[in-house]
């Protein structure tokens, strides 16, 4: 089933509006979930070119070594890598590794439905320090 198709997607973009996003203040940042239909699609064609199996997508300053060993950024000149988590207790935990406040860590798994479960979420810092979040691909069972 695609984001588009699942009724919790869909009803995140009929909160967002024409603006196709949703913007949760969260102390001096913000936690935004962007439903443009095209930035959903862009993610889901990167998370197609990747084998393995997996949850989460992730905008990183490294390619390689352990996801602990580095940070989340912004997607421009990052490296888009892959995980799984079991729930969204371990989305969080594995968010915290990658340097994300706990405020914006809990606003993410508050606000993203199916998260480290029948979604897959792709994730990365906006130039500002802001946390965003789309959703990219339900998980066949």
């Amino acid at each position: 089933m695609s984001p588009l198709a699942d009724p919790r997607i869909a009803a995140l973009q009929e909160q967002a509006g024409s603006r196709g996003e949703l913007d949760l203040p969260v102390g001096e940042g913000c936690f935004r979930i962007n439903l443009l239909d095209e930035n959903i699609e862009l993610w889901r064609e990167t998370f197609d070119q990747h084998t393995t199996p997996a949850n989460l997508l992730l905008a990183c300053e490294k390619s390689s070594g352990d996801l602990k060993d580095t940070r989340l950024t912004w997607v421009v000149g990052s490296a888009i890598r892959t995980a799984t988590a079991s729930s969204p207790d371990a989305v969080a935990r594995l968010l915290s590794q990658l340097g994300i406040s706990p405020e914006l860590t809990e606003a993410a798994v508050d606000r993203c439905p199916g998260l480290g479960k029948d979604l897959v979420w792709a994730f990365y810092l906006e130039r500002h320090g802001w946390l965003i979040a789309t959703p990219v691909a339900g998980i066949s069972s």
